[in-house]
């Protein structure tokens, strides 16, 4: 009986090392696998960070209602007056090389669309503002370096 269990014990540790070993080298796999961030002083991120930015500029450009095309709306006895805009100082990016043929880098960009609104007894009351900002809204855009510019 004592023979029986000191093969258990040998055959249970052998398994214990093994399914440590297999479970260190697929993380190591796994990590050798991820994207390499590029760092700031590359050129790449730099020519992301200028497209991140005149998309920036764009998008405030093209919302619908702007701060030079406010909506004013009736609502019970008060006006509300209200626009969007992507404040630039939201804007994160970071510059990724992955391991594809046809895209080598992307770029991920995120930022924080806001609406922002003003309450007054009467529509030109609410235009003068002040404005406050009420709803934020979290977005993420990945774009991809194809034939030397970011699309």
């Amino acid at each position: 009986m004592t023979d029986l269990k000191n093969i258990m014990k040998k055959t249970f540790c052998l398994l214990f090392l093994i399914t440590i070993f297999l479970a260190a080298h697929h993380r190591d796999a796994r990590a050798g696998d991820s994207p390499n961030v590029l760092g700031i002083d590359h050129a790449l991120h730099a020519s992301f960070l200028d497209f991140a930015f005149s998309r920036i500029q764009i998008l405030n450009r093209n919302y619908m209602h702007t701060p030079e095309n406010i909506l004013i709306e009736p609502n019970q006895a008060l006006f509300i007056a209200r626009y969007h805009k992507t404040d630039p100082s939201s804007v994160t990016i970071e510059v990724k090389q992955i391991n594809s043929g046809l895209t080598p880098f992307i770029g991920i960009l995120r930022y924080v669309e806001t609406v922002y609104e003003s309450n007054g007894a009467c529509p030109a009351s609410v235009v003068d503002g002040p404005f406050s900002p009420v709803r934020h809204r979290k977005v993420t855009e990945i774009f991809r370096y194809v034939q030397n510019r970011w699309q």
